[in-house]
Parts: structure tokens; sequence; C-alpha cells
């Protein structure tokens, strides 16, 4: 489970979707491996991150660790620069910051071949 996330939070998160009719599933959120639930209208979702994308193939379930991974290295990088920040020693801010930018680079390169994909079909 990811280190950021508040279990107590969650738990009671949890128990509210289970009262509110939400029925527990079996799989589990492919970023922070909680118990994912079926709302009654029929969307999954995770009691920390909401809204999850339930993957088909082995490609997109590559496709999703991918984009969570990224996600998690920024989400680090973000917490190494608050611990600098806050303790007064800069000095390997501008490395983090580097990580952060190649992160977005790498995401926003991913999104643009998946817009692509359907277009390069249409042919």
């Amino acid at each position: 489970m990811e280190k950021s996330i508040d279990r107590a939070k969650a738990m009671k998160k949890m128990v509210s979707l289970l009262q509110e009719g939400a029925t527990m599933l079996a799989e589990a959120c492919p970023v922070c491996g909680l118990p994912l639930f079926k709302l009654r209208s029929g969307e999954v979702v995770c009691p920390v991150h909401g809204r999850v994308i339930i993957v088909s193939s082995d490609e997109e379930a590559r496709e999703v660790e991918i984009d969570a991974v990224i996600r998690m290295v920024e989400y680090e990088a973000a917490s190494r620069i608050r611990g600098l920040l806050q303790t007064g020693e800069p000095g390997e801010i501008r490395e983090w910051l580097e990580v952060i930018e190649t992160a977005e680079r790498i995401r926003e390169l991913r999104e643009s071949r998946k817009g692509k994909a359907p277009e390069e079909g249409k042919g």
C-alpha cells in the first residue's frame, strides 16, 4: 500500500461505501492495493483514488501499471523536494525537479501516442 494513504480514512470510506450499498470486489486497486467496490450504478471505485479503470488485457494492465509507476515517481520526487525545503538543504532540489519534469514528459509522450493510435487505424 502507498505510504501516503491514511489507513483510518480509507477504512472509513470503505465502511461508508458498504453502507451505501456498494459491493466489495475480489479485485484490488492497481495503485494502492485496497479492495475495489462496485457501486449500485455499476461503476467500480477505489476508496482512496475514486473511479478505477478495469483492464481487459495484459497489454492494458501493463499500460495502467506504467502510468501508476510514473505517478508514484512524481509523488516521491515531490515528497523529497518538500523534505529538502523543510530542512533547509535545497542542494538536491534541482535533481528532483528534473525527475518530475522527465516523468511529465514521459506521460505527455505516452498520452500523445494513445491519442494517435485510433487515428492511425482509421486510414
